[in-house]
C-alpha cells in the first residue's frame, strides 16, 4: 500500500513537472555584442529578415508595434546624407533589400504616425515608411514568424538604426482594405512561444565594467540585472503613451548639489529616442549644474574634451525619483552618473563627430520623455496583460548569472498576482529548478523501482533456498506406522517416558539416524576371540560403544548382520585384513580410530538372549520354528521378489544418537 501511494505521489509529481516544462518559458533575446549608432553607442539586438535571412542590427522601441530596417540603395544615398559615411551600411546595422527576399509582400508607403498620433508623434516625428508583410525573426537562432509587418527606412532621422518594436498594439493600415496586422509580441503568444504579452529591457551600458550589453527577455524578468522595489506603476490609458510615471523629483551631486527639478511631472518612459526631453527650467538647472551651452546649430547641448573630462572626474550624477502618484507612496530612485549622459554625435546629427549631452527642452507636456539614456541604469518590466509596469535600479556584478523568471498569464492558475513586480514572491520555477526537480522524480522513480526489484530477487532466493535446502531425511511411513512402534516393548517405553523414566523410546531421527550409523565388529588380534575375518553373533541388544542398526544382507558394509528373518545365525567371511594392520577399518578406506600400536579391542563380555517379542515365523516352518529376533518392517503388502527399502530394526536395539561422521 505504501509502495503503491509513493509511485502515485512520484507519478504526479512526474507529471506536474512536464506539464510544466510543456508550458511556454520566457524568450531572452542577448545584445549582438556591438555598441554602434550615431548619437550613442548604443547596445543593439539582432534579427532576421526575409528568405533567404538578412541579419540586421536594431534597437527595441518600446512604443512601437511594428519593425522598422534601413532600406538598401536609399539608406545610404546621397539624397539620405550630403556626404556618405564610407562605413555607411555597417554604421546603420546593415541594410535590407526586398528584391533578394522571396517571402516580401508589398503594401504600400505610410508614414509612422497620422494627425498627431502614432510613433513619435508627440516628439515630432515624421518620416514616410514603405511596409509589407515579411518573414521576421529574433536574435541569431530565435524563433521566426511569417507575414509579420517590416517597413523599409531610408532617411537618417529619426532613425539611424533600425528598431524592432516591444509594443502589443496592432499596425493599422488606412488603405483600401483597412487592414492591420498583429505585433510580433502578440504573434510570440499566439504561437505559444511565450506565456504572456510581457517583456522586460534594460539599454546596457558601455561605460559599466568591462562594457555591459543591453537585456531583451520577453515574459519574463532577470533578478541579476536589478535592485528590487515594491513599486509597482500602471499603465496609462493612451495607448501611444503608456508608460509613464510620476518624477516626484530630480537632483544633482557632485563638486556641490542642487535640485533640477521641484515640482512632480509626469514622464514616457521611451526607448525609441535617446534624449531626457524636460521643462525649460529643469534644463536650465541642468545647463547650471554641468556647466552646459546648447548648440543652436544642432540644437544639442555639445560638450568639448577639456570639459567632459573634467565632468567624468567630478564623479558627477543625478538622481530620478520616480512613483505612481505626485506625493508620497512608494518611490524608486534611478541614479544616473555622468558617464550615462556622455554620448557621442556623428553625422548627420552634426559635421564633426563630438561628445554631447542627450537634453532636450520640451515644447509641452506631452513631450516628457526619459528616453533610451535613462534605460542605461534602470530595468523596465511591462505586463500588458495586467496593465502594470516596474522601474528598477540596475546593479552591476562582474561575472553574475542570469535568473529568469517568467511573467505568467492572468489566465494561467498559477499565475502571480503580480508578477511584473520583482519585489512580489514569485511561484514560479526557474529552468534549474525545475531540472532539479526533473532529476529528482526520475531518481526517485528509479530507486523504488531498485527496491520493488530488489525486494523481489530477496523473496526469490529465500523461496529458492527454502525449496532447495538440504533437509534431513523424514522416516519412511511404513516404518512409523508398521510392529516395531506398535509392539509391547515400543509401548512400554513410552509409557516409561510418561512416567518420568530415563528410558527414551524410538523416534524418527532414531531411525533415520540408525540408516546411516554402521555398527562396529568387535575382533580381537590376540587369537582368543573369533577368528579374523568372521563375524561372531551380536545381539541386538548389545550396548557396547557401538551402536547401530544391521540390514538384511550385509551388503556395502564392513560389519555382516548375525541374523536372518529366520532366526539362524550366519557367519560370513569379511574381507581378509593384513597381520600388522594399521588401524581398524569399518568401511573400505575409513579409520575406525585405532592405530598400529594400539591394544586390540576386547570383545564384548555382556550379551543379553535376543528378544522374541513381535517376532516373525521362519520362512521354512517345518525346519526351524525359532523365533526371529527381528520384527518385519516390511509391512504387509511385502510379497517375494519385491525388494524393499526399508531397514530392519529390532524393537529391543538401544537408543543410539545420530553420528557426527559423515558415513
Amino acid at each position: 500500500m505504501r509502495l503503491s501511494t509513493g509511485l502515485c505521489i512520484v507519478a504526479l509529481l512526474v507529471a506536474k513537472t512536464t506539464a510544466q516544462n510543456d508550458k511556454p518559458s520566457p524568450l531572452v533575446i542577448p545584445g549582438s555584442q556591438y555598441f554602434e549608432g550615431n548619437d550613442g553607442p548604443w547596445s543593439t539586438f539582432d534579427v532576421r529578415v526575409g528568405t533567404p535571412e538578412q541579419f540586421i542590427r536594431v534597437l527595441p522601441s518600446t512604443a512601437s508595434p511594428h519593425t522598422l530596417v534601413p532600406l538598401t540603395g536609399l539608406a545610404c544615398s546621397r539624397e539620405a546624407f550630403g556626404t556618405i559615411p564610407p562605413d555607411c551600411a555597417v554604421s546603420r546595422g546593415n541594410l535590407f533589400d526586398p528584391n533578394e527576399s522571396s517571402s516580401w509582400q508589398d503594401i504600400g508607403q505610410y508614414g509612422i504616425n497620422q494627425n498627431g498620433v502614432g510613433l513619435g508623434a508627440h516628439l515630432g516625428y515624421d518620416v514616410g515608411v514603405q511596409f509589407g508583410l515579411e518573414k521576421l525573426g529574433l536574435g541569431l537562432n530565435g524563433p521566426e514568424f511569417e507575414d509579420q509587418t517590416v517597413g523599409m527606412m531610408a532617411a537618417p532621422e529619426p532613425f539611424y538604426l533600425g528598431i524592432v518594436g516591444l509594443s502589443n498594439q496592432p499596425m493599422n493600415f488606412t488603405s483600401l482594405a483597412n487592414t492591420s496586422s498583429p505585433s510580433f509580441l502578440t504573434t510570440l503568444k499566439d504561437k505559444k512561444k511565450i506565456p504572456s504579452l510581457s517583456y522586460s529591457y534594460t539599454a546596457g551600458a558601455k561605460y559599466r565594467l568591462k562594457q555591459v550589453y543591453g537585456q531583451l527577455v520577453f515574459s519574463g524578468y532577470d533578478t541579476s540585472r536589478f535592485r528590487e522595489n515594491s513599486v509597482s506603476f500602471s499603465l496609462a490609458e493612451d495607448i501611444t503613451r503608456d508608460l509613464v510615471v510620476i518624477v516626484q523629483s530630480i537632483s544633482y551631486s557632485g563638486s556641490n548639489s542642487a535640485t533640477l527639478l521641484s515640482e512632480p511631472i509626469e514622464m514616457f518612459i521611451y526607448s525609441t529616442d535617446p534624449n531626457i526631453w524636460l521643462p525649460e527650467e529643469a534644463c536650465q538647472a541642468f545647463e547650471e549644474a554641468f556647466g552646459l551651452q546648447l548648440d543652436e546649430e544642432s540644437g544639442l547641448y555639445l560638450v568639448n574634451d577639456t570639459h567632459r573630462n573634467r565632468l567624468l572626474d567630478s564623479d558627477a550624477q543625478v538622481s530620478f525619483r520616480l512613483s505612481d502618484v505626485r506625493s508620497g507612496g512608494d518611490t524608486v530612485t534611478i541614479v544616473l552618473p555622468y558617464a550615462a549622459f556622455d554620448l557621442t554625435a556623428e553625422a548627420p546629427l552634426v559635421a564633426n563627430t563630438s561628445h554631447y549631452f542627450p537634453l532636450r527642452r520640451a515644447n509641452s507636456s506631452s513631450q516628457y520623455t526619459l528616453g533610451r539614456t535613462f534605460l542605461q541604469e534602470a530595468y523596465l518590466s511591462v505586463d500588458y496583460e495586467r496593465k502594470t509596469f516596474n522601474v528598477s535600479s540596475c546593479v552591476w556584478n562582474q561575472g553574475t548569472e542570469e535568473n529568469i523568471i517568467a511573467i505568467t498569464s492572468p489566465d494561467d492558475p498559477d499565475a502571480d498576482l503580480d508578477p511584473s513586480n520583482p519585489s512580489s514572491d514569485s511561484s514560479n520555477l526557474s529552468g534549474g529548478e525545475i531540472a532539479g526537480i526533473v532529476v529528482g522524480a526520475v531518481l526517485g522513480v528509479a530507486l523504488i523501482a531498485g527496491g520493488i526489484a530488489l525486494c523481489f530477487l530477496r523473496k526469490r532466493r529465500k523461496w529458492i533456498g527454502s525449496t532447495y535446502a538440504a533437509k534431513d531425511p523424514e522416516p519412511d511411513e511404513s516404518v512409523l506406522k508398521g510392529p516395531v512402534f506398535n509392539s509391547p516393548s515400543f509401548r512400554h517405553a513410552s509409557e516409561s517416558t510418561q512416567n518420568g523414566s530415563s528410558s527414551v523410546p524410538y523416534s524418527a531421527a532414531d531411525v533415520s539416524g540408525a540408516r546411516s550409523t554402521p555398527t562396529t565388529m568387535d575382533h580381537s588380534r590376540s587369537g582368543s576371540g573369533p577368528s579374523p575375518g568372521m563375524v561372531t553373533g551380536v545381539s541386538p541388544n548389545d550396548t557396547g560403544t557401538s551402536g547401530g542398526t544391521v540390514e538384511l544382507d550385509g551388503d556395502d558394509t564392513a560389519v555382516k548382520p548375525n541374523t536372518e528373518l529366520d532366526g539362524r545365525e550366519v557367519q560370513k567371511m569379511l574381507p581378509s585384513v593384513a597381520e600388522n594392520p594399521s588401524g581398524v577399518f569399518e568401511l573400505p578406506g575409513a579409520k575406525a580410530g585405532a592405530d598400529s600400536g594400539s591394544k586390540a579391542m576386547e570383545p564384548h563380555q555382556h550379551h543379553r538372549a535376543p528378544s522374541t517379542v513381535g517376532s516373525l515365523p521362519s520362512a521354512d516352518e517345518g525346519r526351524d520354528r525359532t523365533p526371529s529376533p527381528l520384527t518385519s518392517t516390511v509391512g504387509p503388502n511385502w510379497r517375494p521378489g519385491r525388494v524393499s527399502t526399508i531397514e530392519p530394526v529390532s524393537p529391543d536395539s538401544p537408543v543410539v544418537k545420530k553420528s557426527d561422521r559423515p558415513f
